[in-house]
């Protein structure tokens, strides 16, 4: 078996242990909710009969072992158990929802990603100038503005003032914009400072005189500058795609995007318990499967990591 393949079955294993974890803990809060879950989620006027069911669908009465067992033994069915407050299963919904979740996810990250790289290397190469100075700038308004104070603040400029764009829905390409503007900003920040940070790192080291002394373009040295250091770089990318996915919750919930993060947002509000551990489940199998990839993004980027070795 090749390196690679033991390093996957092993990240594999740890990867289900983990989900196994993150099982146990959402069977647990849910067994732990005081009062009646299924009262709670029927409403005060339902039937004993409809209120009998939805105690049996949540399991609620049975010992912690057995609705821990039942839930392990529906994942491994493929379902994830059915909503107590529509009746379909959980899984499908979460399927409908999925894919507007990433497409928000993936156009913030890439705004991000090469926004924050290029803010990041002009600061990096022009330190203590205008340019560096005015990143900083940028650095510090995007790790300081609440994302939920920045989506009312676009939505109330481009949507309502300019009416250049829509304030919500994804009912045309451009419904996008806001979003994907609002959600990057924090990620615009990260990405520059660490970018900054690294590029600093590398312009003084010895093989960019070297290469500075041969009289090198200097777009090419920052090019060799820039590879060497993107590995903290694309460590910072990688936690920070993983935390769109959960962050998106705020930002789908203000720009009505339809995905699981306002899915989430309303099953907590109906207490639909079933599709909130559905949800938490796909958020950690997700951040695990984008942890996996950045770490054998690693040994691409730089053929000296042995995946063997970690």
């Amino acid at each position: 078996m090749s390196n690679l393949a033991k390093y996957l079955v092993r990240r594999f294993v740890a990867g289900l242990l983990t989900l196994l974890g993150v099982v146990v803990c959402l069977v647990a809060l849910m067994d732990a909710l005081p009062g009646d879950a299924a009262r709670t989620i029927a409403g005060l006027d339902a039937s004993p009969q409809e209120v009998a069911r939805i105690r049996h669908l949540l399991g609620i009465g049975q010992p912690f072992t057995t609705q821990l067992w039942d839930y392990i033994d529906r994942l491994l069915h493929g379902t994830l158990g059915v909503s107590a407050v529509t009746g379909e299963p959980v899984l499908s919904e979460i399927g409908q929802r999925l894919p507007y979740t990433l497409e928000l996810a993936a156009a913030a990250t890439a705004l991000g990603v090469l926004s924050g790289i290029v803010v990041g290397v002009l600061a990096a190469t022009h330190r203590g100038r205008i340019a560096d100075m005015v990143a900083s700038v940028i650095g510090v308004a995007g790790i300081s503005m609440p994302v939920y104070w920045l989506g009312i603040l676009v939505i109330v400029l481009f949507a309502v003032k300019l009416r250049w764009l829509p304030p919500g829905g994804s009912t045309s390409p451009t419904s996008l914009i806001l979003p994907a503007v609002t959600l990057s900003a924090f990620q615009i920040a990260l990405v520059s400072r660490m970018t900054r940070a690294s590029m600093l790192d590398h312009l003084e080291k010895d093989y960019v005189r070297t290469v500075r002394a041969k009289g090198v373009r200097e777009w090419v040295t920052v090019r060799h500058a820039l590879h060497n250091a993107f590995l903290p770089i694309l460590t910072v990318i990688s936690l920070q795609f993983g935390t769109l996915l959960g962050g998106a919750v705020v930002t789908e919930t203000i720009f009505s995007w339809p995905g699981i993060g306002q899915l989430l947002v309303t099953s907590i509000q109906s207490r639909d318990f079933p599709t909130v551990q559905g949800i938490v489940l796909v958020f950690a199998a997700m951040f695990i499967v984008v942890n996996i990839i950045t770490d054998l993004a690693y040994s691409l980027i730089d053929p000296r990591i042995r995946l063997a070795g970690r």
